[in-house]
């Protein structure tokens, strides 16, 4: 299985430092490709919130090289990823816990993140950025249908304050999952900044007929010729400019999958 990928980072239309963090870790291994999206929103009420967010996403980082690879080149179970990411959930909160003590500071940082090996994706969540799986169908007269569902509850309250973060709140409540993925389905990984107004038709808009690229060669018939370099990019850039357009102020920070 193929994947294509693409990172939209903005600060915003308000702001002048975008404090959302990213990483996008893309390998091939013998067993297959496989694929690390992480998207942190630093708490911008406390202090440093740029730095946690970083901190989370370079950990995370670091934890895909070293363990987390060794794992997947072992064809470990399901089982034991899951455990491995709880416990570097553990860490990252332990590490952020002595950034605070040594600077004197109350900080946090918000954490979604994806794991892709062959056809399974283990999803990681706390706080308000989201996880949307995107899928490509037709129905029985042939017209395309984008199906669009949001994978992540958000840790808010009625008024839409955080409940849960990394750094204020204990890592044991970090929500972890897995499932099994198929081709021509898609992920957008996005912080709260991102999905503004009605997200997900302008999701399923922009990144629905990505699922499906085809192009017409020179004997007329359907061929698939894969996506092409900047296409997903161009796309979340679009998504980004909607959303601004529809109200939204905060910082952005997206990234984009397609499975062929």
């Amino acid at each position: 299985m193929r994947m294509h990928t693409g990172v939209y980072w903005s600060a915003g239309s308000e702001h002048a430092a975008n404090q959302d963090s990213l990483s996008l870790q893309h390998i091939k291994l013998r067993k297959g490709e496989c694929l690390l999206a992480v998207v942190c929103d630093g708490i911008g009420s406390l202090a440093c919130s740029q730095e946690a967010g970083a901190l989370a996403v370079r950990q995370m980082t670091d934890w895909f090289y070293q363990e987390g690879k060794e794992l997947i080149c072992e064809n470990s179970a399901k089982e034991m990823i899951l455990l491995a990411l709880q416990r570097q959930f553990y860490q990252i909160q332990e590490n952020l816990t002595t950034f605070q003590q040594t600077q004197n500071i109350r900080t946090g940082t918000t954490l979604t993140g994806l794991l892709l090996v062959r056809n399974r994706y283990y999803l990681m969540h706390i706080g308000d950025s989201r996880i949307y799986h995107i899928e490509n169908r037709k129905n029985p007269f042939a017209k395309l249908h984008v199906k669009v569902r949001c994978m992540t509850t958000d840790d808010t309250n009625s008024q839409g304050c955080l409940l849960k973060c990394l750094g204020m709140a204990g890592e044991d409540r970090v929500f972890l999952n897995t499932g099994k993925i198929k081709k021509r389905t898609g992920f957008l990984l996005c912080t709260d900044g991102f999905c503004y107004g009605n997200e997900k038709l302008r999701i399923g808009q922009a990144l629905g007929p990505v699922l499906g690229w085809r192009r017409t060669g020179q004997s007329g018939k359907g061929q698939n010729t894969g996506l092409k370099n900047g296409v997903i990019d161009r796309r979340l850039e679009l998504l980004g400019e909607q959303a601004v357009k529809c109200g939204s102020r905060d910082n952005m920070a997206a990234i984009g999958i397609v499975l062929e």
